[in-house]
């Protein structure tokens, strides 16, 4: 089961991309899950997985942009800079986590001046 400890954990594990896109295990996913999710990696190395809609971002990912491929019991998560894709392996459906935007210290200053009023 992945929890949130173990996303928080992905995230920061995986915080810099590596030097090269060579250094992606992108053979986990060939493995996995080409017949489930049909992905590709077109000309201008992008990685492309037709199950989740052209419409959305993640359905398009620059190999650059990828931090890691990293495989679970019954998952292939793809960690990017403020999101992890979760691929399913034995069928078509997928869950995005997206990274919680963390306030700035003058954000965090601002609101604790407008709610001790």
């Amino acid at each position: 089961m992945i929890t949130e400890k173990v996303i928080n954990s992905l995230y920061k594990k995986y915080k810099d991309r590596p030097e090269s896109a060579d250094e992606l295990d992108i053979a986990l996913l060939f493995e996995n899950l080409i017949d489930t999710h049909d992905i590709a990696i077109d000309d201008e190395a992008h990685l492309i997985i037709n199950s989740i809609p052209e419409k959305s971002p993640f359905h398009r990912i620059n190999l650059n942009r990828i931090h890691a491929i990293v495989e679970f019991e019954h998952k292939i998560a793809i960690v990017l800079h403020s999101s992890i894709i979760f691929l399913n392996k034995k069928d078509s459906k997928s869950h995005i986590h997206i990274k919680p935007i963390k306030p700035s210290i003058m954000e965090r200053i601002f609101h604790r001046q407008t709610t001790d009023i």
